[in-house]
């Protein structure tokens, strides 16, 4: 068996070929004869589009007749020239830069009252305490806002800088609701068979849909286009921004994971036999198929739950793993490696999440460009690229686990042959040749210039180009923020800027067990709120 479009070798069981990415498992994938020759482009017409969708620019070439091995020639000359070609012409149009994060200046800490009711703070600056009765939902991409329910479990509010906006909800019990991930725009439907939109975070409801009886409900990442399951038929429906339901040219398995901005792409799950939901798919495995508004592709395939699909934050690219085989894709194209990757921007060597925005089981990005990410593989030991159309290692015989980030996870700091080393612009730099035994690396700020690390000597602090700096040799806890990190010697707690003076937080004296982000009590029963470097907050005296 060869690929129908490169000719090169494929077993049977492949879905993707191992050397051009094209898809296999479809008609005219795979050819039998020993010297195949490339398709020629169809002459079919695609469907029309509907006249409220943006043209979707072809991405075929026409290619000459040629024999196997003139064909192979060809291929090794000129497809690296061509896959580029194609980025370009995508691509044109997308900011350069992979994955953004920044210090978030909304936190919620959980009380200690059995509502479960949250503290929210806006740059340190309380907002609302568990009177107000409010649980937050995740932070939107902005980490500015967030969605908050009753104790009850109820939508009610948005949290924002300026305080809790009560949200102006359509009258009827809701089916379904979905907010965009840029925070502007929520969607719901209620038990009369409406569908609303409603600009947050105080707008009043839109009629966007009637006599949809809304079972399942997708938003792309600003809120400009909807997608919903029809409970009575299980046919999804696409409403752009002022338009009506344009009823979707899916199988009957489909399940929507996630629509670009525009709705230029739709991406869906199918060949399940699960259909209520994108992570119960992913559990059961199926094949990702993206809808470019004339036809569907198949662009990707999972074998079991791994993790979850992954998009950029306008929801034309996405990143999806299984358990044999990951993916990146652009639109119809798509990039494999056989086998488990995960973005190195997981590994963080800050505690507090940032930059990401979950709902519904898809993860939305701060990221313009996934192909600009780095990749980790723990089975290879190797950090990956996508260069020229193919994951290259930039970074072999590390250990992903061993491995901390910048904030963008451009910036690695890893251990290798007894020795410290920073990855920067594609390109390894020892940084320390004998950072001691049993070396752990605990934290990396934000910018990617400084690490802290523990050893057998204790807690150590370095910076690019300078000489290692220990901080404590005794030491327990370490938790490293955006502007810092925290540390335990015996039973008092320190915070150290990443570029300052350790600081002890006396006030805190005598915990011995301590986690930033929640609710502290010290030995005499005062409840305090630590919050990144601000000076620790007393909600509650104690005796």
């Amino acid at each position: 068996m060869f690929c129908a479009h490169c000719g090169t070798p494929c077993r049977e069981d492949e879905v993707f070929c191992a050397h051009c990415g094209a898809a296999l498992q479809t008609e005219g994938g795979r050819k039998e004869e020993e010297a195949p020759a490339p398709p020629a482009p169809s002459a079919e017409k695609p469907a029309a589009e509907p006249a409220a969708a943006p043209a979707v620019p072809e991405r075929r070439f026409s290619l000459p007749r040629l024999s196997r091995r003139g064909w192979l020639l060809l291929c090794g000359g000129c497809a690296a020239a061509l896959v580029v070609a194609v980025a370009v012409l995508a691509g044109a149009d997308r900011p350069a830069e992979g994955f953004q994060a920044g210090p978030a200046p909304l936190v919620r800490i959980e009380s200690l009252d059995e509502t479960g009711s949250e503290y929210f703070y806006y740059n340190g600056e309380l907002l609302a305490g568990p009177e107000a009765g409010l649980i937050g939902f995740p932070k939107f991409l902005n980490d500015e806002s967030c969605l908050a329910m009753d104790t009850d479990g109820d939508l009610t509010a948005v949290v924002t800088a300026d305080g809790v906006v009560e949200l102006d909800l359509p009258e009827g019990s809701m089916s379904a609701y979905a907010a965009s991930a840029d925070g502007s725009t929520l969607y719901c439907a209620t038990a009369k068979n409406l569908l609303w939109r409603i600009d947050l975070p105080g707008g009043a409801p839109e009629l966007v849909a009637e006599d949809c009886p809304v079972d399942q409900l997708r938003v792309s990442p600003s809120g400009d286009t909807a997608a919903y399951c029809d409970r009575n038929t299980d046919g999804w429906y696409l409403v752009r921004k002022g338009g009506k339901p344009e009823e979707l040219p899916l199988p009957a398995d489909a399940v929507v994971s996630v629509l670009s901005d525009d709705g230029r792409y739709v991406y869906y799950l199918a060949n399940s036999n699960v259909t209520s939901g994108t992570s119960a798919v992913l559990e059961m495995g199926g094949y990702l198929y993206c809808w470019d508004g004339s036809a569907s592709h198949l662009v990707g395939y999972t074998d079991s739950f791994y993790g979850n699909v992954w998009t950029n934050r306008t929801g034309d690219q996405l990143f999806l793993t299984g358990t044999s085989a990951s993916y990146v894709v652009d639109g119809t194209e798509s990039w494999c490696f056989h086998g488990v990757l995960y973005p190195t921007f997981l590994l963080q060597g800050q505690n507090m999440t940032s930059g990401i925005y979950t709902d519904r089981g898809a993860y939305v990005l701060n990221c313009a460009d996934l192909t600009r990410c780095y990749f980790a593989s723990e089975r290879q030991n190797t950090v990956y690229r996508l260069e020229r159309g193919a994951f290259t290692p930039v970074l072999e015989e590390v250990f992903p686990e061993q491995m901390r980030t910048d904030a963008t996870g451009e910036i690695l700091w890893y251990t290798q042959g007894g020795g410290l080393w920073q990855f920067r612009d594609g390109k390894p730099s020892l940084q320390c040749d004998d950072p001691g035994t049993n070396v752990y690396l605990k934290g990396v700020s934000p910018d990617g210039t400084t690490v802290v690390y523990e050893s057998g000597v204790g807690l150590w602090r370095l910076k690019a180009g300078g000489e290692p700096e220990l901080l404590s040799e005794n030491v327990s806890n370490v938790s490293p923020y955006w502007k810092g990190f925290y540390y335990g010697v015996h039973t008092e707690l320190w915070y150290a800027p990443w570029d300052g003076e350790p600081e002890e937080l006396e006030e805190l004296n005598g915990l011995s067990v301590f986690d930033p982000f929640s609710t502290i009590q010290t030995p005499d029963g005062s409840t305090w709120h630590v919050i990144d470097g601000l000076d620790p907050i007393r909600v509650e005296e104690g005796s």
